[in-house]
């Protein structure tokens, strides 16, 4: 039973989760199955045990039906009945985790579906006055509306009054609805498109953005975060996008809840690291790693990076590499160590010593980064990008040309050969083009040496462009 579905969605719950779904399996509204809750507790009290026998079938089945011959059949049935109960329980939790207005509006339509009248004008107010109340102006603050305003147009289109004026009420939710979430999908389609190869659409974008600017409906929290997060994705010259983005943010913070805020700051976070990955003026790639810095510090104070007291190791690193590039060494190295228990447990220490290992680099300390580089193991594509490129220049700087050929070799065959590093792949091969070049090309060589420069300086796409500098 080690891999099965149902151990899988049990190990999800948070200890809280799991002595709810106890008490929840213990009802006689939810469940009659002795043999589910026997189920039930036999997990719970093993669940943290290392012995591979511990969910084997004929053990299981042992402690569940303790004076009866194995049936797989049985046994079977009554691990399905337990997690069909465990997908109830999670559904209901998500219906009572829904805020005041999301309930009333519920209740109200299964009232006006009974024909009871005055209770279904009571709960409908609630709903409208819970909605008012309540601080965010998301998108789900423009769904509940739209489902609000329809409650009240199929109530007078049954009475045959006031339907007209509420059906232009319904009409403009529904439109601010749609704007901001084709908006919001626009900004996550972009966003896939940098990293990946899917060919992914944008239908009816044109006549959104248009709408937006006819109706300057920028002043709607939902749609101009969005809106500006588009355009500071989608500009040649995003700066004054951007600010308007930034802008916006600091003004929603209120206005947002934290999981939308931060999907917001991290679309924010996207659009300046395509600037760094792609911007060669000067100035600018520390414009946009200085940009990236704050959003981050800001995120941290406002807590908006933390999930289920939870912090992602993607986000762990992000932060960390936006404050090496800032030379911020005191201020990283305090980060990794506060933050390193917030890290999913099985992630924690390869995402630690990673980011210990990119600290030793920078400052530099290349014996300490080395020792940590060669040791770990990283299970993601931008780590193992990452490890490579920092590997590359520290055979470079010490000398170790065996080391570096060998190294340059199998960076070229990774690249090749994975379809998930998008635009970076690029970036990447250019870089191990140019280094072996660099290799070939003495430095007694000048004229060789300024062409070999002027091709760095020439090249879109190329990772540690002012490093290949440096070395010419």
């Amino acid at each position: 039973m080690e891999n099965t579905r149902l151990l899988e969605l049990l190990r999800s719950l948070s200890p809280a989760e799991l002595t709810a779904f106890g008490k929840y399996l213990r009802s006689p509204y939810h469940n009659l199955r002795e043999d589910v809750v026997l189920l039930f507790d036999y997990f719970f009290e093993k669940k943290d045990s290392k012995k591979a026998s511990v969910f084997e079938k004929e053990n299981v089945f042992k402690a569940v039906f303790p004076k009866e011959v194995f049936d797989e059949k049985r046994l079977s049935y009554t691990t399905s009945f337990l997690h069909q109960l465990a997908q109830n329980f999670l559904v209901i939790n998500e219906l009572e985790a829904e805020n005041d207005a999301a309930f009333q509006l519920r209740l109200a339509k299964s009232l006006r579906q009974r024909g009871l009248e005055r209770h279904y004008e009571t709960a409908l107010k609630k709903a409208e006055d819970a909605l008012e109340a309540q601080p965010h102006r998301h998108l789900d603050y423009h769904y509940l509306s739209h489902l609000l305003h329809l409650e009240r147009y199929e109530t007078g289109a049954r009475e045959r009054r006031t339907a007209s004026r509420h059906f232009q009420e319904l009409a403009d939710a529904a439109d601010l609805f749609f704007i901001a979430n084709k908006l919001r999908q626009s900004c996550t389609v972009l966003m896939h498109k940098a990293v990946s190869e899917a060919n992914l659409r944008l239908e009816m974008l044109d006549e959104v953005l248009a709408q937006v600017e006819r109706q300057d409906l920028t002043q709607v929290p939902a749609v101009g975060v969005w809106y500006f997060g588009y355009r500071a994705l989608s500009e040649a010259e995003p700066r004054a996008w951007f600010g308007q983005l930034r802008e916006a943010m600091r003004q929603q913070v209120g206005r947002f809840p934290k999981a939308e805020l931060r999907e917001v700051s991290t679309l924010a976070v996207n659009c300046c690291i395509r600037q760094i990955n792609t911007r060669r003026e000067a100035g600018e790639q520390a414009y946009w790693l200085e940009q990236v810095f704050e959003i981050y510090k800001e995120g941290l104070d406002n807590q908006v990076f933390i999930e289920n007291g939870a912090l992602s190791r993607f986000t762990y690193n992000n932060i960390a590499n936006a404050g090496l590039g800032l030379k911020a060494f005191d201020w990283v190295e305090a980060f990794l160590m506060q933050y390193k228990d917030a890290l999913e447990p099985r992630h924690r220490e390869g995402a630690y010593l990673f980011n210990l290992a990119s600290l030793y680099f920078r400052k530099p300390d290349y014996d300490r980064a080395l020792e940590l580089l060669t040791q770990a193991e990283f299970d993601d594509v931008l780590h193992n990008l990452d490890a490579r490129r920092m590997l590359l220049r520290i055979y470079f700087d010490l000398g170790e040309v065996a080391a570096l050929d060998s190294l340059l070799d199998s960076f070229a065959i990774f690249l090749r050969r994975r379809r998930d590093v998008g635009y970076l792949r690029q970036h990447y091969l250019n870089l191990i083009r140019f280094t072996k070049k660099l290799l070939q090309t003495p430095a007694s060589e000048r004229a060789a040496r300024e062409k070999l420069r002027s091709e760095i300086t020439d090249c879109k796409a190329l990772a540690e462009r002012e490093w290949l500098l440096n070395q010419v």
